[in-house]
């Protein structure tokens, strides 16, 4: 078992170790040492990357027959002493990331008593899982405010292991479930938790704790929230997003809600504008070619095809024409999926189908469908070819009308 420097010290990120075995494992080299530094996946925290001599750690996991801890590297190194160094920015962030958790964890508990039942670390985001069924935005708020307090203060962070009488003295945020010695970190008086994770030494490094959002899980309330330098690189991200649409709307940062709540009616309205010009734009253009088709045997064919145009206005299209008696539409958009919509007039008793399905053979195969209106997709095909589809579809139906 390699003897796990970084319960105790959480800092040092060069160190000099014997390894003591060198394997592979699936493929992949590795190496286990003496003592460690290095901190392996465990507990919703990541692992430590770094190097180890001239190879890159890339992952650090617990080996369960042995609890070794087995560093996996990109290179195959041979089994001497050799320098190891952590990615100390990676490793200070999870330990911002991680002691912020804590702080924010216990701050739930008294504010909303939420306990946390889940916790992730990611590369971007991090997030607490509560057991509870809801929590208001007062809350919320009042939770980011007292565990920012524990921050400011500078309250210290203690890990330790201590022995079973002091443990079972101890009150823990939440009991440990593991055999063996139990390593606690405590910040100040405020928490008290089991935990084998790297914290910082005093609150004040965690910089900052920010909540983000929070949503409902089918086992309660995931919370989002950054801490450190992320929460720093969070708000310079968005105060640059609220400098640039100030500048873009001329207005005060506090005047940023109400000038888009203006725009956003602004653009209701002009989509409703829009809405009534295409309906009437519809209205003529449906007229227009009513009157435009010729009248054999009782029986108006619409026929027309474009290489762009929205379905919905060739369903506006159709239907504003086959509100007339005795009318059939045949239209189509051409490209690279090539569309179909044919239709008629209710009182026609005319089977659209069997020329339908015939026009989308033409095309390349394909599927659709309908009663009244029939409606579907086929292979690509330009304008051309699509417009002697539709002749040819004309054809058929005047054939037997």
């Amino acid at each position: 078992m390699s003897v796990r420097r970084y319960y105790l010290d959480s800092y040092t990120h060069q160190f000099s170790s014997r390894i003591r075995e060198v394997a592979s494992v699936e493929g992949r080299a590795a190496a286990i040492l003496e003592e460690t530094y290095f901190y392996p996946t465990s507990g919703g925290q990541p692992h430590d990357t770094g190097w180890l001599g001239p190879a890159r750690v890339t992952e650090v996991v617990v080996r369960e027959a042995d609890g070794a801890v087995l560093h996996f590297l990109d290179t195959a190194i041979p089994a001497e002493p050799a320098p190891a160094r952590i990615d100390w920015p990676r490793r200070f962030d999870h330990m911002q990331q991680h002691t912020g958790q804590h702080i924010l964890s216990q701050a739930f508990e008294r504010v909303a008593v939420a306990p946390t039942i889940g916790f992730h670390l990611g590369a971007d985001r991090v997030s607490i899982d509560l057991a509870c069924s809801s929590i208001s935005d007062g809350q919320l708020a009042e939770a980011e405010s007292l565990a920012n307090d524990i921050v400011s203060r500078n309250t210290p962070v203690r890990a330790w292991f201590p022995d079973a009488a002091e443990l079972g003295a101890l009150a823990l945020r939440k009991q440990p479930e593991v055999a063996g010695p139990v390593r606690v970190v405590a910040i100040g008086d405020f928490d008290r938790s089991a935990c084998g994770g790297t914290h910082v030494a005093a609150a004040g490094e965690v910089g900052s704790i920010a909540i983000l959002r929070s949503e409902r899980l089918k086992r309660g309330m995931r919370v989002e929230f950054l801490c450190g330098g992320r929460a720093r690189a969070d708000y310079a991200r968005k105060h640059a997003i609220v400098r640039e649409l100030s500048a873009s709307l001329s207005c005060a940062p506090a005047e940023l809600g109400s000038s888009v709540a203006r725009l956003q009616e602004s653009l209701q309205q002009s989509r409703r504008e829009l809405a009534v010009h295409q309906e009437r734009a519809l209205d003529a253009e449906a007229a227009d070619r009513l009157h435009r088709a010729e009248l054999r045997e009782g029986i108006r064919i619409v026929r027309a095809a474009w290489t762009e145009r929205p379905m919905e206005q060739l369903k506006g299209l159709a239907l504003r024409c086959t509100e007339q008696p005795g009318v059939i539409v045949l239209l189509g958009i051409a490209g690279a999926r090539s569309q179909l919509l044919f239709g008629r007039s209710e009182q026609l008793t005319l089977d659209l189908k069997p020329a339908f399905e015939q026009a989308l053979a033409a095309l390349g195969g394909g599927r659709g469908g309908g009663a009244r209106l029939l409606q579907g997709a086929a292979g690509p095909a330009d304008l051309a070819t699509l417009e002697a589809v539709l002749g040819s579809a004309e054809a058929g139906l005047r054939g037997t009308a």
